[in-house]
Order: structure tokens, then sequence, then C-alpha cells
């Protein structure tokens, strides 16, 4: 259901942009309620404009899950800088670090410690030929080492129906609850009869991390 805690002004924008095919980005540094209302209100939209409304609940999903991976991935970084993570290639000690920011009391300080950083997480949604794309960008650029991982993950997920049966086969201690994230993103899709060969997650090696999502819409 959806709350519209945002002005009507805005909600006549949103209207607008999807009418004329415009590009709609959401710039977050934490998970504000807000911001995954204005998100929820876009998708809705766009989806009702193209009478795919049966999909909203596993895209919205997989959209919440890409913003939590990137949030993860960000709030890695910071804490590294800070000194608090001293050993990323322990998996148990990144955990813990990220789960004590990222946590209800401490997401405002983690999204203002991300601003300082410039470490944003940005949403995309484009419609282009009767698609939509939907591509979560963060500022933290993956090792070919790990993008390696992830395109196996991902690929071994496609051959899952169920994200349960999936980690009862493919436990992953090493995953800091990012594996598991993209892990369910393509199993939904599956769900919804889109290959996982329309979800891909890519990065410039120097900057940033794009992960994206091709859903046919006609």
């Amino acid at each position: 259901m959806l709350k519209k805690n945002f002005d009507a002004a805005y909600q006549t924008e949103i209207i607008t942009a999807i009418k004329n095919r415009s590009d709609l980005v959401f710039i977050t540094y934490s998970g504000l309620e807000n911001t995954e209302e204005k998100i929820k209100y876009a998708l809705a939209k766009i989806l009702e404009k193209f009478r795919r409304e049966e999909i909203f609940t596993p895209l919205l999903s997989c959209i919440k899950e890409l913003i939590a991976n990137a949030a993860k991935a960000n709030a890695k970084m910071i804490l590294i800088s800070e000194g608090k993570i001293t050993n990323p290639d322990d998996p148990a000690h990144v955990v813990k670090q990220i789960q004590s920011v990222l946590n209800e009391e401490g997401l405002l300080e983690y999204g203002i410690k991300a601003k300082q950083h410039k470490l944003s997480t940005r949403t995309y949604l484009k419609t282009h030929n009767n698609n939509l794309i939907i591509e979560v960008v963060n500022n933290v650029p993956l090792s070919a080492k790990e993008l390696k991982r992830i395109s196996e993950r991902i690929d071994v997920s496609s051959k899952y129906d169920s994200i349960a049966e999936f980690y009862m086969e493919n436990p992953d201690p090493e995953a800091e609850g990012m594996g598991l994230g993209l892990s369910m993103v393509v199993v939904l899709l599956k769900n919804i009869n889109i290959s996982h060969k329309n979800f891909m997650v890519t990065t410039d090696g120097k900057v940033k991390t794009y992960a994206t999502i091709l859903v046919p819409l006609a």
C-alpha cells in the first residue's frame, strides 16, 4: 500500500516524467522511509501505465535488496576508513561492524557520514522501447575477484525457484548478507518470468558499481 508521504506537486512531477519517458532518479544516503515511498509511487505509476501492476511487489523487493546491498558496501567503506573494520578479509568481523551502523539507532548517523564521504546510492527508473530499466548505483567499485564471485552466484541462483532452497544448498558465510540479497533478486525475477540474464552487476573498477535489471513491459 502506498502511503504517499510527499506532496501533490511531487506526484504531478512523477506522473509528468513518466508520460514524457524521462529518467527518474532517487538519491539516498541511508534507508529513509520517505524516499522508499517515492520509489514505490513511481514504480507503481510506471507499471500502471503499461498495465503490469501484477509485478509491482517482486520488483519493489528487488529494488529494496539492491539498495540494501549498496548501503552495506558504502557502510563497509566508511568503517574501513574509520578504522572500525580492521580486517576486511574477516567476514564475521565485517558483518558485525556493518550491522552496528545499519540499524534503527545508527541509520541517521550513518546517513550523515555517507553524505560526508560522498557515498550515495542512486536508484534510476527508466523506460525505453517498452522496457523498464532499473539501475542502482553506488560509489564503491568492485574488484575483479568480487565481480567474478557475484557473476557465479547469479548463475547458480538461476537454477532455483526458492531462495530457501538455494541457501540451504549454497551457504556462503563470506557473503556479508550481500550475496544472499543478489540471489533473492534472481529468484524473484525468475518467479515473474524474467531471465537472470536480464540482471547484471558491473563496475567501472575505479569509482562505481552498477546493478541493472531489464524488465520487459510489453
